[in-house]
């Protein structure tokens, strides 16, 4: 009789399963918020490219400054490269070159990015500077327009020159 009411030394299989599917689930859940932390890491990386390229084609424009109204970019537009460093360049075809390297420089740190410049000459130039890119963590884009469509991160900067 006193082999009947003995009390069990172990886990049953069912406990033990029961324990590893509460450790699966703690699991996932981790895993989750590290694909979070990481698709933020890369949105502010992306960010902080935008800010950089901008910094980049205000100090291109620096340099040339009576070309200012030649740096001009369409959404889709890619510009021509034009060789300036072995022959002498008028101001229109600096700025191209100058929007050429820059663009491309552009590409190599925002794939798939597209940028809208724009110049205006109505006393001290100012200059308007868009880009758009895709971003997986952009989908929830409340209201998406032409200007930063559904599935993009948009930024947009101005100033004088």
């Amino acid at each position: 009789m006193s082999r009947l009411m003995r009390t069990p030394n172990g886990f049953s299989v069912l406990e033990a399963m029961a324990a590893l599917m509460v450790l699966n689930l703690m699991c996932l859940g981790l895993m989750a918020w590290q694909l979070q932390a990481m698709q933020a890491q890369r949105d502010a990386l992306s960010m902080q490219q935008a800010v950089a390229m901008a910094q980049d084609l205000w100090q291109r424009m620096q340099v040339h400054p009576g070309a200012a109204a030649f740096y001009q970019l369409g959404l889709d537009e890619v510009p021509t490269r034009t060789d300036c460093q072995s022959r002498p360049c008028s101001a229109a075809q600096w700025a191209q070159a100058d929007m050429a390297d820059w663009w491309l420089e552009l590409r190599q740190r925002l794939p798939q990015a597209r940028a809208v410049l724009s110049t205006s000459q109505q006393g001290a130039s100012q200059v308007q500077l868009r880009l758009v890119w895709p971003s997986a963590t952009a989908a929830s884009n409340p209201m998406p327009s032409e200007a930063c469509p559904a599935a993009h991160r948009c930024w947009q900067t101005a100033w004088r020159l």
